[in-house]
């Protein structure tokens, strides 16, 4: 049952960031998050403030502002108490070029008593920092900005 709900709820999330709607989702997160989106360019970082993750949140919907998330595989395992959560998602956007980007990812997450405390993600990393490359290219500077850090 409780797996049933978390499944629900990561669909949920991603469509709700694929809508904007950061609110929603972060109240979901512990203040105190490990978050992390690898590699080293405008969208990777690690960060452990829900506030920042907030900011990056903001950060992905300038560069791709019209970015649609789906969940293609769910796997919950555990109890309440601490949940892991492994997601197969997809990620697409039609870029100014008139260019559709679609990339596939990973996200591992732990949660405990409901609250996200962990949310790792994954990227075809290689992918992405081409297609960040082109956008900077085309206008969009915040694609070529060094990855956020967490607030002292």
């Amino acid at each position: 049952m409780f797996q049933r709900i978390v499944e629900r709820q990561v669909h949920q999330g991603f469509a709700a960031i694929s809508r904007g709607d950061f609110d929603t989702l972060l109240k979901q997160f512990s203040p105190q998050v490990h978050f992390s989106f690898a590699g080293d360019h405008a969208m990777g970082g690690e960060f452990h403030h829900r506030e920042t993750v907030r900011q990056w949140f903001q950060r992905i919907k300038r560069i791709f502002p019209g970015l649609e998330i789906t969940a293609q595989q769910v796997v919950v395992s555990g109890m309440p108490w601490d949940m892991q959560v492994v997601t197969k998602f997809q990620v697409r956007d039609m870029l100014a070029d008139g260019t559709l980007y679609r990339n596939q990812g990973v996200q591992m997450m732990r949660i405990r008593w409901g609250q996200v405390v962990e949310d790792h993600l994954l990227e075809d990393t290689q992918y992405l920092v081409n297609t960040l490359g082109r956008l900077a290219g085309m206008g969009v500077s915040e694609a070529s900005a060094p990855p956020l850090k967490d607030a002292a």
